[in-house]
């Protein structure tokens, strides 16, 4: 490389450090506007429960102030992207200058990828969560000897490319955990190479795509006269809520997963990229035959098997188990995004995937970055030309666990034993009265203790979601809680999706509220309503909205311990242990007697066992002893 060669290759580092700074700068920003937002949902919030006129205007003064510190942190947060949208023009000038080569040229770079350095997470990172898809089978995909086809038949007169992949990868630091910017710069790249080499497809991809488990189709239950929707419009108005954006939020409030990368090709999504921060290869030597994990691991997590793969390949246990999660996360997503093809790579082991419509995935042998042969951009670009090609029309399939439903009856009457002031609201109507919600359908599930419980499914709209101030917590197993309206009186609504473990949980918790009818508003919220909705896609279930906070937020008296213990001893009195005894699942309320309400019973279990529920009632008072001292 000569002088001129190597002075623009450092002007280029030099602005693409820059861009990197830029992004942190943008991250730290969007923090920022994101503890801002919180800050005005809480002021919201206290703005509603105040009575006091005065203190209510002081508290809008200061919801101004914080909305004009968003609106700053916005402007400050545009100016910065104009700084990186001029940084990557003036990336796309010096890119200009550079030497064309031919196709072959272009595939035969190698994407440089530092060594990894001693101490860095050896492990791929991957969720824990239960998959929505997973293959029904899993074989090796003999693809690399059309590669080499592939490769062969790559131009080497016609001199019409960039060659910049190699300088885009070559000065990236892993040790910065730059594993996606990597992959980022190599996409981008390809997206100029395809559109040269076929002007007429269009080549794109986005990063961080949300995908949806919610089908996009009518909802049978949205089929309401005029009036009803007036009404609905009203009671939106009054509320907050959104009813046209009532099924999109149900969709954000169940955690849709993310995709690293989505290759659109005319308008249609081709294939999915997961980019994983290491742990998919050896160090050293030949990519591992990753299917093999999946179709010969036997070990038991934390246990090894000397006869299982994961032995073979010089991995843990524990490190089999994770190459399984990555490669049904990626199956997922390539089911959600509905495409036949996919990238599983840690910017330096590369492993190309394919499915069908019958459940079956094929994955490739591993490319290595940094010489390996075929090169890893011969391998990429062959993924999108036979993705380009494929005409195949990839649907999501059967989701895992997925039975018919049956029709039956309608859920029972709520309760009217209660002491909380909703007993007394006009406007409160029990499950099975006349209400507003629209036609619905009717289904049977049976949990995993043998309780059967019939579900009706209501429209989103029904839900009444509080758009803004409407996330109560998005912490914990259950994951989000949501502020609703149903039956005219404000409901506390948890999702999941239908035939997984949530839904199981969200399930028993239906069980173990109807166990404790006689303690409803008294030691426990009141059931309001459960069922499906959206379709019948997500379970939902919705219990009185408790006005309180969590035990040790304030300080815990005499009072709230008496009534924290006498709670769970109620609790037990029905036959049920809790299972999840913790601060966050138990709320001091306000104005109420008791002050104690106890929340969450996913983890409940069925027992009459004294020592268990002795055990549970220990750890609550340990709990409460430490919150006193």
């Amino acid at each position: 490389m000569d002088d001129a060669s190597g002075n623009l290759e450092e002007q280029l580092g030099s602005v693409e450090e820059q861009i990197r700074g830029l992004e942190e700068c943008i991250r730290r920003v969007e923090e920022e506007i994101s503890g801002v937002e919180e800050s005005i949902r809480k002021v919201e919030e206290q703005v509603e429960k105040c009575s006091d006129d005065q203190q209510k205007q002081q508290l809008r003064g200061k919801e101004a102030q914080l909305r004009d510190e968003k609106a700053q942190l916005r402007d400050e947060k545009a100016q910065l992207r104009s700084k990186e949208a001029q940084l990557r023009d003036e990336i796309a000038q010096f890119l200009q200058g550079r030497d064309l080569g031919t196709e072959h040229d272009w595939v035969v770079q190698e994407v440089v990828v530092p060594d990894v350095p001693s101490g860095l997470c050896s492990y791929p990172s991957c969720s824990t969560k239960e998959r929505m898809y997973n293959p029904l089978k899993v074989e090796h995909w003999d693809v690399k000897g059309e590669i080499e086809e592939f490769f062969k038949r790559a131009d080497k007169r016609k001199r019409a490319y960039e060659i910049s992949v190699t300088s885009s990868t070559r000065k990236t630091s892993v040790t910065a955990k730059m594993e996606g910017t990597i992959v980022a710069n190599i996409m981008s790249e390809m997206q100029h190479f395809m559109e040269k080499k076929q002007p007429q497809l269009t080549f794109r991809f986005e990063s961080q795509v949300v995908l949806s488990f919610i089908e996009k189709k009518k909802d049978k239950t949205d089929e309401t006269d005029e009036t009803d929707k007036a009404d609905k419009k009203d009671e939106a108005d009054k509320t907050g809520s959104d009813a046209t954006f009532s099924p999109k939020l149900v969709d954000l409030m169940i955690r849709n997963p993310r995709a690293d990368f989505v290759v659109t090709i005319q308008e249609k999504n081709a294939l999915v990229v997961e980019v994983k921060n290491g742990g998919l290869g050896p160090d050293q030597g030949d990519p591992w035959h990753l299917h093999k994990a999946w179709t010969e691991c036997s070990c038991i997590p934390g246990e090894g098997d000397p006869n299982c793969r994961c032995e073979v390949l010089g991995i843990t246990a524990a490190h089999g188990e994770k190459l399984i999660r990555c490669i049904s996360q990626l199956y997922e997503y390539m089911a959600l995004s509905e495409v036949g093809y996919g990238v599983l790579t840690d910017a330096r082991n590369w492993y190309l995937f394919k499915r069908d419509n019958a459940g079956c995935l094929k994955i490739s042998i591993g490319f290595k970055a940094g010489g390996g042969h075929p090169p890893v951009l011969a391998a990429l670009t062959y993924l999108v030309d036979i993705a380009c090609k494929d005409n195949s029309k990839f649907d999501k399939g059967p989701r895992h666990g997925e039975t018919p439903r049956v029709h039956g009856a309608a859920p029972s009457d709520s309760s009217s034993e209660s002491t909380d002031d909703v007993k007394n609201d006009p406007d409160f109507r029990g499950c099975g009265s006349s209400n507003s919600v629209s036609k619905t359908t009717r289904s049977t599930r049976t949990c995993s203790d043998g309780n059967q419980l019939t579900l009706k499914d209501v429209s989103a709209v029904d839900l009444n979601l509080k758009v803004t101030g409407g996330i109560i917590s998005c912490e914990g197993w259950s994951g989000c809680v949501a502020i609703g309206r149903m039956y005219g009186q404000a409901v506390a609504l948890k999702f999941a999706y239908l035939n997984t473990e949530r839904a199981e949980a969200l399930l028993k918790e239906v069980v173990a509220y109807q166990k404790m009818k006689k303690l409803w508003g008294i030691f426990v919220p009141r059931l309001i309503e459960y069922g499906t909705t959206c379709n019948g896609q997500a379970v939902f279930v919705a219990t009185e909205l408790i006005d309180g906070v969590e035990l040790g937020e304030v300080a815990v008296t005499q009072e709230v311990e008496t009534a924290a213990l006498d709670a769970l001893d109620a609790v037990h009195a029905c036959g049920l242990l809790h299972g999840d005894i913790e601060a966050r699942n138990i709320m001091v309320v306000r104005g109420k007697q008791p002050p104690v309400r106890i929340l969450d019973f996913g983890f409940s279990r069925v027992t009459s066992s004294k020592k268990l529920q002795e055990a549970e009632r220990v750890r609550l008072e340990y709990l409460l002893a430490h919150m006193m001292k």
